[in-house]
């Protein structure tokens, strides 16, 4: 009796240490930087549906989290930044388990074009007022 308790207990206590151990896990991690923009992409073991990716700075600072689904235990995505450094990309398996990292270094950041058309705002508006003052030249010398 006493040894069929023992194996119980035994039993209990590890059931949590095989759990933990059967979570998918990130198999390789790649990530390449183009501009302003860090790309990832890697692989899973069998079972896994998501992967969590996260964004560090230099400082160890989270800057972004992307969840991304798992496809034939594959997995891509992106991240823009906005200035030049370090960054770290580390990506796990959504429920949890192993973390794998990946270091990048951003040389050149280029500004991501605004849809703002000021310049053209700008020209119609100067445009405007001049022909507004020419107007009004012409209208007071026909008054008089």
């Amino acid at each position: 009796m006493k040894k069929l308790k023992l194996f119980i207990v035994s039993v209990l206590l590890l059931i949590p240490f095989t759990v933990n151990a059967a979570e998918p896990k990130v198999t390789s991690l790649d990530a390449k930087v183009s501009k302003n923009e860090i790309t990832y992409n890697g692989t899973m073991e069998d079972g896994s549906t998501a992967v969590m990716c996260k964004l560090y700075d230099s400082k160890s600072n989270e800057i972004d989290l992307l969840s991304t689904q798992v496809d034939s235990n594959k997995f891509e995505g992106s991240f823009t930044v906005s200035s030049k450094g370090t960054y770290k990309v580390s990506c796990a398996n959504y429920e949890g388990g192993e973390i794998t990292e990946k270091t990048v270094e951003v040389i050149k950041v280029k500004n991501p074009k605004t849809g703002d058309k000021i310049v053209l705002y700008l020209v119609v508006g100067i445009i405007s007022l001049v022909g507004v003052g020419c107007l009004t030249l012409r209208f007071k010398k026909q008054m008089k």
